[in-house]
């Protein structure tokens, strides 16, 4: 599924019409019918329904799906227009005359009874602002949004995007709409799966209208889903052996930091890497046993990689299939050098997280490489103070083409990209948000490219799995105590439902 900004989506709509003859007009209507159908699914014929609404397009849709319900026998609706209807776009002023026409009469003012018409609301509808929001709300529209999150008894249904939030960014504009679900055209809008718009979206439902799926190629953004996810699946045919599944060789750990590294190789193994071969400074023999005896360990007897390192290794290196360097390394400069080494060196792919991203930042990198900062690690490698990092995927593009390599950058909403194409993953919850995740991920990355995807694709693949497992599994256990060892334990039951979509 395409992730669009405002201005895609308003260029659909345009060439919609403009090139394929399916005018304004249809496609509110269509619009209208699929906010009918979603407030029909929760409500009866004798349910309040209280439809706030502004005078665009957004409002224009509102006021259809008024009129359709109103003509369907729904007796206990209420209008609210806000601001000037003089004002309004061409298609809220066509969609209010129609309402008028077909009898409705219940229209009301923003006034001081306004509290009493939400307070016995059972679905308040919100068609304030479309996605077209540029600044904050006005105090005449932030008074009706405070007035709706305070004293809404019912539920919340936006149409296209909750008011007050940015569709580019999901930043909150002022204030805006909490709703519990959102109905949104054509596709999902990138205000819908950055924080805190994705929680202030609630449920979010797509209705396709008449939009041709051609034009959706205008973005080189996608939502991972289950379906794209099943596809990239690595095939495991019975006619097989280990080493048709890949040589994963994880460069990681010291004294300070042992644990990263045990829990790369297990993510490498859990997701089916061929053979997994640990290579760690510190002793942790019994560790690794104790946790997954299939793993090939190796320990240098020291507390931390450092330049000579790299000539014991380079027979290993020429073996691999892909390469993990990072988690635990230390920040030490012999360190650092040894992992410029081992980059610069090796021409297989190459998965690099955590100390080792602070060693790679002034190589030129390729494109079978990928790097997996989480915040933190994302404003200190680019050396910005930017507050909105998260949100400002345009930066994690730019760079990731300047670097010339994939990014995956770990958050609420993961980024992944390569500058050309970007995927949004929105699976997790608050259990990934605990030491050891982000070595965990960087092993599955390296598992799925041994089997054979791209750095990308295993990025896709890997994100999704960690974060789908990590529901799942909160389900068993809450979010408060899954560990990234419980992760990786239960890999296979997202495995599996991915299999069975």
């Amino acid at each position: 599924m395409h992730v669009l900004t405002s201005t895609e989506m308003k260029e659909i709509d345009k060439k919609t019409s403009t090139d394929f003859g399916i005018t304004e007009e249809v496609l509110m209507e269509q619009a209208a019918m699929a906010i009918v159908g979603e407030i029909q699914k929760d409500f009866n014929k004798n349910s309040h329904l209280l439809f706030m609404v502004g005078t665009g397009n957004n409002g224009g849709d509102a006021l259809a799906a008024a009129r359709i319900l109103h003509n369907e026998g729904y007796e206990n609706i209420e209008v609210c227009i806000i601001g000037d209807e003089n004002k309004g776009s061409r298609l809220f002023k066509k969609q209010l005359n129609t309402l008028k026409q077909f009898g409705f009469l219940d229209f009301f003012e923003f006034n001081v009874d306004f509290k009493n018409h939400v307070s016995t609301a059972d679905c308040i509808i919100d068609g304030l602002i479309g996605i077209g929001l540029n600044g904050n709300t006005n105090d005449l529209i932030k008074g009706v949004i405070d007035i709706i999150n305070t004293f809404k008894r019912g539920k919340v249904l936006s149409v296209d995007i909750p008011s007050g939030i940015n569709a580019n960014t999901g930043e909150i504009m002022g204030n805006a709409i909490l709703a519990d679900k959102t109905i949104t055209f054509g596709s999902v809008k990138l205000g819908h799966i950055f924080f805190p718009g994705r929680e202030y979206s609630g449920t979010i439902k797509v209705a396709p209208l008449s939009f041709p799926k051609s034009l959706f190629n205008i973005s080189h953004r996608e939502l991972v889903t289950p379906e794209m996810v099943k596809k990239l699946l690595p095939k495991r045919p019975k006619f097989s052996q280990k080493y048709d599944y890949g040589n994963v060789l994880i460069l990681a750990g010291s004294s300070e930091f042992p644990g990263a590294s045990i829990l790369s190789a297990i993510g490498a193994q859990k997701v089916g890497a061929g053979l997994v071969k640990l290579i760690t400074p510190t002793p942790l023999s019994s560790y690794v046993l104790n946790h997954e005896p299939g793993i090939i360990y190796k320990s240098l007897m020291k507390d931390k990689f450092s330049l000579k390192d790299f000539d014991l290794i380079s027979k290993e290196l020429k073996k691999a299939s892909v390469i993990v360097i990072g988690p635990g390394l230390g920040r030490s400069d012999e360190t650092m050098q040894f992992v410029r080494n081992v980059v610069e060196y090796s021409r297989v792919p190459i998965v690099v997280d955590a100390d080792a991203l602070y060693a790679v930042d002034s190589l030129s990198l390729r494109k079978n490489i990928v790097l997996t900062p989480h915040v933190g690690e994302m404003k200190r490698i680019v050396r910005t103070d930017e507050i909105n990092i998260r949100q400002n995927y345009e930066y994690t593009e730019k760079f990731a083409k300047h670097k010339r390599a994939t990014i995956v950058f770990k958050d609420a909403t993961t980024i992944i990209t390569n500058g050309e194409r970007t995927y949004f993953n929105i699976t997790g919850n608050t259990a990934l948000a605990k030491g050891g995740s982000g070595d965990l991920l960087t092993g599955i990355i390296a598992g799925l490219v041994s089997q054979g995807l791209d750095v990308m694709e295993a990025s896709i693949v890997a994100s999704y799995l960690s974060g789908r497992t990590a529901e799942i599994i909160s389900d068993e256990i809450t979010e408060y105590y899954t560990t990234p060892l419980d992760i990786a334990k239960n890999l296979y039951k997202a495995i599996s439902e991915v299999l069975n979509v």
